[in-house]
């Protein structure tokens, strides 16, 4: 493939393309400082840093087999996305930074096929069990299901693609294209740039419209898991204080036995204290 006369090689492409998604990550720091969110964001830019690595080391020359080589590494660059996830579902203080050993230790369990088939070559390419290609078609679900629910479910959809597009290979598809890799690496792209480029909505002016978007931008940033559980939490206080609202998946509404009625003053100081108690763990 040229372009200008140019050739374009797809180990070229795919340099690029994790440079470029290593740079949207890193500038990416600035929003979720402060926040339980760094974590998985580290993970991200390991795994955008070891996209880049393979793209030279997958060229260079080996004693194992090339195409069994190869397979072998971007197998385990390509489990690293899946880490980023495993860190929100574990991104509540304080147990935040002893999650981190879980989620490298999954991803420990998600490469052994690689680094057994590094160690002991056998075949011409990586070849896993039936059971280990459905527990990464879950995780790849996982992923898509804990964010479809908010307003960054294009990212999750292009990140699920990528992940499925990147794994072709390992789940015996007859999809053989040397762009594979680079195709895959433009989809977890693009989802890294939806995000950043997504901008959260103007507070409204109304007292309970901006506790509202509060419990948004949380729910929005931790996906369904972690929105799901504080939702509970929040109702549950709500009946025990007799609130007039109660906390739905778009925000605060009032509940059918007192549509007319507002929250009082007393009232709104509770929803801010009920907040700031069960999103301190994560902000």
């Amino acid at each position: 493939m040229t372009i200008g006369g140019i050739p374009i090689h797809p180990p070229l492409v795919s340099a690029a393309l994790s440079a470029i998604l290593l740079a949207v990550l890193f500038s990416s720091r600035v929003a979720v400082k402060g926040t339980t969110l760094n974590a998985p964001l580290n993970w991200a830019m390991l795994s955008a840093t070891l996209f880049l690595l393979a793209s030279f080391i997958t060229n260079g020359a080996s004693s194992i087999p090339a195409n069994l080589r190869n397979s072998a590494i971007w197998y385990a660059v390509i489990c690293s996305t899946f880490t980023p996830l495993m860190a929100v579902l574990g991104a509540k203080r304080p147990q935040n930074h002893g999650w981190q050993w879980v989620v490298f230790t999954l991803w420990l369990i998600l490469i052994w096929p690689a680094l057994q088939a590094l160690a002991l070559p056998v075949g011409p390419r990586l070849e896993l069990f039936g059971a280990w290609k459905l527990f990464l078609m879950v995780l790849v679900g996982l992923g898509l299901l804990n964010y479809l629910p908010t307003r960054h479910f294009p990212a999750a959809a292009l990140m699920a693609t990528g992940q499925c597009v990147l794994l072709a290979e390992q789940w015996d598809s007859a999809w053989d294209s040397p762009w594979r890799i680079s195709i895959g690496l433009g989809c977890l792209l693009a989802a890294a740039l939806t995000v950043f480029l997504r901008r959260e909505p103007v507070l409204g002016d109304d007292s309970l419209d901006q506790r509202s978007q509060r419990w948004l931008h949380f729910r929005n940033a931790f996906g369904a898991f972690w929105g799901l559980r504080i939702l509970q939490r929040v109702n549950e206080t709500a009946v025990l204080r007799d609130w007039t609202v109660h906390l739905t998946w778009f925000g605060f509404e009032s509940v059918s036995s007192s549509q007319t009625r507002r929250p009082t003053e007393s009232q709104l100081a509770e929803i801010d204290h009920t907040l700031d108690t069960l999103l301190r763990r994560f902000f």
